[in-house]
């Protein structure tokens, strides 16, 4: 989540304006993004064009649950059924790329954030934390993300967060190093010098243990331009997103994004890492094919095409991108991707979730058949039941999925993200837990045990961190060997301060 527009904002436009766009867009090249007029008068248009984003239809209960449950199980009554690492919101950023607005951070702090430049770090050292967990402390059954891995779709976001997985070499550079060579100071500490990831735990590659499967979601970044807007196809085949408020010309803000194109407004570099100010001309940055927006079915084929396993990490070939599998014997997982909308309109606002009546069909099929097979099942969503919006068209309220899965006790947790907050609420007959992200503070995933005796079924859970810290490394003296831990360091305290400080 924490998306491009304010959950509160007035965000979703005019069709007219998004039709206008669509008119305009073909007739430019892809390089030409803007025209003159006055920040000021674009403002006003963005206001008049939008209306109220309705996020369901009123609040669920909450009662919120602590962060972290280690008490003891009784292991001569229940038997442990999977031990499952659960991150989110990796938000891997190509902090340079045109196709951004971080400008627009004054009116939304997520369109900037002073620690981006170490989204690909951060990942791999959540990587890396698990990886030492699970040698060290206690062996993971399957690892779990639940959607953002990129943070604008583009082709060069979502290669990096998978070559994370498999341990390849990843370059964060994709502009000009415009720095001087005195101000670039050591490798391991500069976030723009190729490293190689460690991936995720393999037999052989990395020790004697067991090799960690990962499973994906799918979530409104890996959908949407800067996680909103819809991104379509031009004349000339290229992708391209509009935004909102489409009549007006663009010589302060966009008109649309287009990452691997030569305009920029309010450019990120190394040299200035940002915030840039507000209402800047746009500049010519260096273009990059590798910055461009990629499809759904590019994304999928992707995830087929790692060195980690399973194969596809849940995707099968038929072009969904929702699924279930058995992970361990005795567990369902049931894959949704609630950034499928009911419906899309070029420059509309998508940030909220959805459960789509083919997948609601698809979602009580599996319940029914984990409940023939004396499964237990995890749902896993990208967004929480809060979030699924009825102006997205959602076939399922909050309220009503809630109601769903209380109604089958074989269902034990529903894990989802997009809120960047840790929270784990008691639903009745079952756990929400939503993960926060590791782009923002704190930074942290889970581990989470599940236990079961009979028709009993307990859940443990901690908290896990690409510092080495979290209660799931409380009392554990690890021995690690991470040459990018102080880069790191760095990134946490300015996601720290941008939080306001602990």
């Amino acid at each position: 989540m924490d998306s491009w527009v304010a959950r509160t904002s007035f965000a979703c436009p005019w069709l007219i304006s998004a039709c206008a766009t669509l008119l305009i867009r073909p007739l430019t090249s892809r390089a030409c993004q803007c025209h003159p007029v006055c920040g000021v008068v674009l403002s006003i248009l963005f206001i008049l064009s939008s209306i109220p984003l309705l996020h369901g239809c009123g609040a669920l209960p909450v009662d919120a649950l602590p962060d972290t449950d280690a008490s003891i199980v009784d292991v001569s009554q229940f038997s442990l059924v999977a031990r499952i690492a659960h991150i989110s919101d990796a938000q891997v950023v190509d902090e340079e790329s045109p196709g951004r607005f971080a400008s627009a951070a004054a009116l939304n702090s997520s369109a900037w954030r002073p620690q981006e430049r170490y989204s690909v770090h951060l990942l791999d050292g959540t990587i890396r934390a698990v990886n030492a967990y699970h040698a060290q402390v206690a062996p993971v059954d399957f690892l779990i993300h639940t959607g953002d891995a990129a943070d604008n779709d583009q082709l060069n976001e979502v290669r990096w967060f998978l070559d994370c997985f498999d341990g390849k070499i990843i370059d964060p550079l994709t502009g000009v190093d415009d720095r001087a060579p005195a101000d670039r100071g050591p490798p391991e500490l500069d976030p723009h010098v190729p490293f190689r990831a460690e991936g995720l735990y393999r037999t052989g590659t990395h020790g004697d243990a067991a090799t960690i499967p990962w499973y994906a979601v799918m979530g409104n970044h890996d959908r949407y331009a800067v996680g909103v807007f819809p991104i379509i196809s031009g004349l000339d085949g290229g992708l391209f997103s509009p935004l909102p408020a489409g009549l007006r010309l663009g010589l302060f803000l966009p008109v649309v994004l287009v990452p691997e194109g030569a305009l920029a407004y309010g450019p990120v570099t190394p040299a200035h890492p940002g915030p840039p100010p507000e209402l800047l001309l746009p500049s010519l940055v260096m273009p990059n094919p590798d910055r461009r927006f990629v499809t759904m079915d590019e994304v999928l084929a992707m995830h087929r095409a790692t060195v980690t396993g399973p194969g596809g990490h849940g995707f099968g070939t038929s072009g969904r991108s929702w699924y279930a599998v058995n992970p361990v014997p005795g567990l369902r997982l049931i894959v949704l991707d609630t950034s499928v909308a009911a419906f899309t309109v070029p420059a509309g606002v998508y940030d909220a979730g959805a459960i789509v009546p083919e997948q609601v069909a698809f979602l009580k099929d599996e319940i029914a058949a984990a409940e023939a097979a004396d499964e237990l099942v995890i749902v896993a969503t990208h967004h929480p039941s809060e979030t699924l919006s009825a102006t997205l068209g959602t076939a399922l309220s909050g309220a009503q999925l809630v109601a769903l899965l209380n109604a089958h006790p074989c269902v034990v947790a529903h894990l989802a993200g997009h809120t960047h907050r840790q929270r784990i609420v008691d639903r009745g007959g079952y756990l929400e837990v939503e993960t926060g992200a590791i782009i923002d503070w704190p930074q942290e995933g889970r581990i989470i045990e599940v236990w079961r005796a009979g028709d009993d079924v307990e859940l443990r859970y901690t908290t896990i961190s690409h510092l080495y810290t979290g209660s799931a490394f409380s009392g554990v003296e690890l021995n690690v060997d991470d040459p990018l831990l102080e880069m790191r360091r760095v990134a946490f305290q300015l996601a720290v301060e941008r939080a306001g400080g602990l």
